[in-house]
């Protein structure tokens, strides 16, 4: 919902997290063979392994982990038709060992993963669904509240786990099993449905722009009339895209429509205000106080300045696509 660029998150504005990220994961790696780092062990496979050197003849480790979004989208298909080509046994033994050596879960995800986005980047809200903070706290150390997503499925596509433009900073509730879990943003998933587009964009590739193309839509009942509302029952706040569906799968994978209507009470409470405050009372209030007219419609509407960041705070874009709707 939210575009991410984490050079906007750095803690520190000239820090080259990309390279420094590389060298974390090689200097905390050690396996059995001592001081051999991942990139080490890639590098070996690729020499003694023939399958192994099929499946990654033209990439490098650092391609593998460091290659952004549409570069993953490029490499995901040529990877997977070279594990398609293995003989059965090949092929078991070799996604066997793409699991074991880009294993989110063992010593990276704690020693590596994590401490490195909680120490480098400060992130305000889960840029699925802009509903939740996920900001770092401090406990004596810090301590980070997002959690790491894979956008493409480390389940389906092992060889990703480790990716750094894999890594979406997200809330639990985006990233558990009953919302995004293991669902496939990259191709056709039974589990999700049939969409026109099946490949989503994330929300760290270049081309995302959701957030000017899927806006919050105001629906009234019939019985509203003047924008005088009774009820929150009485509104509906889908989420429609201009001109495309692009986003279609990524809306319904994230349960977007189904979760905000938990939440048209801050809609409501903006028309309620709305009728409350029109024009002409706001102009009063100017003349009362001397504070300009658009700083006390701010105020009182909770209003997002045009180029403001979303990310800083929770239905940012709700309420911005909102008051567009009420013309505030």
């Amino acid at each position: 919902m939210i575009k991410l660029d984490y050079a906007n998150f750095l803690k520190k504005k000239d820090f080259d997290f990309a390279k420094q990220y590389l060298d974390d994961l090689k200097t905390i790696t050690k396996f059995e063979k001592p001081h051999e780092s991942i990139e080490e062990r890639f590098n070996r496979y690729k020499k003694n392994d023939k399958s192994f050197k099929k499946v990654f003849k033209n990439y490098t480790f650092e391609d593998m982990i460091l290659a952004n979004t549409e570069k993953i989208k490029i490499i995901i298909r040529p990877i997977d038709s070279e594990i398609k080509k293995l003989t059965a046994t090949n092929k078991k033994e070799t996604i066997e060992k793409i699991k074991n050596l880009f294993n989110y879960s063992d010593k990276y995800q704690s020693k590596v993963l994590t401490p490195f986005f909680t120490k480098n980047f400060n992130f305000r809200t889960c840029f699925y669904c802009n509903k939740d903070f996920i900001t770092n706290f401090d406990a004596k150390k810090e301590v980070s509240t997002f959690q790491l997503d894979h956008f493409f499925d480390k389940g389906t596509y092992p060889y990703l786990a480790l990716s750094f433009y894999n890594f979406i900073p997200s809330c639990s509730t985006c990233n558990s099993s009953k919302v995004k879990g293991s669902k496939n943003t990259f191709e056709h998933d039974a589990k999700v449905g049939k969409f026109q587009n099946e490949t989503c964009i994330a929300p760290n590739d270049e081309t995302f722009d959701f957030h000017e193309k899927v806006k919050f839509k105001l629906l009234l009942d019939d019985s509203c009339k003047n924008l005088h509302v009774n009820s929150k029952n009485d509104i509906a706040i889908p989420l429609r895209e201009n001109y495309t569906n692009q986003y279609d799968k990524y809306k319904k994978i994230f349960e977007l429509d189904t979760r905000y209507k938990a939440h048209k009470d801050i809609v409501f409470e903006m028309l309620q205000k709305a009728e409350l405050y029109p024009e002409s009372r706001l102009r009063e209030l100017q003349d009362l106080t001397g504070i300009p007219f658009q700083q006390i419609k701010k105020d009182i509407f909770n209003l997002i300045d045009e180029n403001e960041d979303l990310s800083k705070q929770p239905f940012s874009k709700l309420i911005k696509d909102i008051s567009e709707e009420l013309k505030l």
